[in-house]
């Protein structure tokens, strides 16, 4: 398995199919292998970089508290380590937040970038419920598989994951393959909690960008998703009716037609 030095972080990643090279950016409290239902059809066109971020999979852990740009250096790292830029940027959700940091601090090593049910974070992020919110922290009594099988079920659209138990079975696999210690959890819920975010430098963004979001996102409201399309110049915004904030997992067919037709 691949992996490179950026700083006093080791960051894994697996590299996969032939074309212009592509980066993955997974979201919060999970691997690289979240994104199983993009690899085989995305890497019949593209050269996949599916990374794992600092304290997921098979990255090294965070020495101790991190912000989003220091996960952007990292994913700026690889690329450079690989000489794969200017490289197409695919980020979901706190993926999303790096990619933002990314395309904007090293404008040279981005191409393309798609933007999955995220936002542009501090005061222009519009936040979940309450209810919502108090979910993401670890009950005592629970392990970090319930926590996730109840986020999980949680943060797609209604009734998604009752009648798909198949893709929550898979998640809840994945998880268990490359589980992840409540220290890290908590330290990636520290580096999304403290972001400022990039409202106020979305306009400074000159790469093409898609921004994709379910209509039903009730953890990043679909507000957050068409205010990155206002504020990116040229941005296309595409909503996915009555999907949540799990697009890649939902909609897996329209969502890699349509990342496929863009980044081509």
């Amino acid at each position: 398995m691949p992996a490179i030095r950026v700083g006093s972080q080791t960051v894994y990643y697996d590299n996969c199919g032939a074309g212009h090279p592509e980066l993955l950016i997974p979201g919060m409290g999970i691997s690289r292998f979240v994104w199983w239902k993009q690899l085989d059809t995305l890497s019949r066109s593209y050269r996949l970089i599916d990374m794992d971020n600092r304290d997921a999979g098979d990255s090294s852990p965070g020495a101790g508290p991190y912000g989003i740009p220091d996960m952007a250096e990292d994913a700026a790292g690889l690329i450079r380590a690989l000489k794969l830029g200017p490289m197409h940027v695919v980020g979901w959700s706190m993926g999303g937040f790096i990619a933002l940091e990314l395309a904007l601090r090293y404008p040279d090593l981005v191409g393309k970038v798609v933007l999955t049910s995220t936002s542009a974070g501090g005061w222009d992020h519009v936040p979940p419920s309450w209810e919502l919110s108090m979910m993401f922290f670890p009950h005592e009594t629970e392990n970090f598989q319930e926590h996730i099988e109840r986020i999980y079920s949680a943060i797609a659209a209604p009734g998604y994951m009752q009648s798909h138990v198949e893709d929550l079975n898979k998640v809840l696999r994945l998880t268990r393959s490359k589980p992840m210690s409540i220290e890290s959890y908590r330290r990636q819920v520290g580096a999304v909690m403290a972001w400022s975010g990039v409202g106020e430098h979305l306009n400074q963004i000159r790469q093409p960008t898609l921004v994709i979001h379910g209509s039903s996102d009730p953890l990043v409201p679909y507000a957050n998703g068409r205010f990155l399309s206002e504020n990116i110049r040229g941005a296309r915004l595409l909503p996915y009716v009555n999907v949540g904030h799990l697009p890649p997992i939902e909609a897996s067919w329209q969502f890699n037609r349509d990342v496929a037709e863009f980044l081509g």
